[in-house]
């Protein structure tokens, strides 16, 4: 009996120790984006939907380098134009940002409207989701990127507003 004993325990504590230490996996339901409810472009604006490989953001003049991200941007021209960046990781089909790489500076807000009265807003909290689409014979690699982004203030942590896009982005042109 002593010996069977000794043998089951340690199984159990391997077993135990393997699954417990077992590497979790991204959630499939956590970047699941679905192509219903596009977001179309304001009437009397122009709208773009783009991203480029292998790039990041210097600073918050939205000067793109050479680097580690694919840097995602949407782009509303009216009267004035106001744009966000996603900075996501190059690795994968799919991708989800939450509010910790919102406030690592990974996802940013610009207005830029020289005459317009207006403040100065930052992205407080958000999650962004994408996932590759195939490519097909006529039309090249594309991406369907949800966005759901809180603005506050610059300075300040109250919510000001919230923006959503969903969308498909196209590589830009280089």
């Amino acid at each position: 009996m002593k010996n069977a004993f000794k043998p089951t325990a340690i199984l159990l504590i391997a077993l135990s120790t393997l699954l417990a230490c077992k590497k979790k996996t991204a959630d499939p339901i956590e970047t699941i984006v679905d192509d219903k409810d596009l977001t179309g472009c304001p009437v009397g604006t122009t709208c773009y939907y783009q991203y480029v490989n292998k790039a990041t953001m210097l600073d918050r003049q939205i000067t793109l380098t050479t680097g580690q991200y694919r840097v995602f941007w949407s782009k509303n021209i009216g009267y004035g134009a106001r744009s966000f960046y996603f900075l996501a990781p190059m690795m994968g089909d799919n991708f989800v940002l939450n509010d910790k790489d919102v406030a690592e500076g990974r996802v940013k807000y610009v207005s830029d409207c020289p005459s317009c009265l207006s403040i100065s807003l930052k992205a407080l909290t958000g999650t962004v989701k994408g996932i590759r689409v195939t490519k097909t014979s006529v039309q090249g690699e594309k991406w369907l990127v949800e966005s759901n982004i809180v603005l506050a203030v610059e300075g300040t942590t109250t919510p000001f507003d919230t923006v959503h896009v969903k969308q498909y982005y196209f590589p830009a042109v280089q």
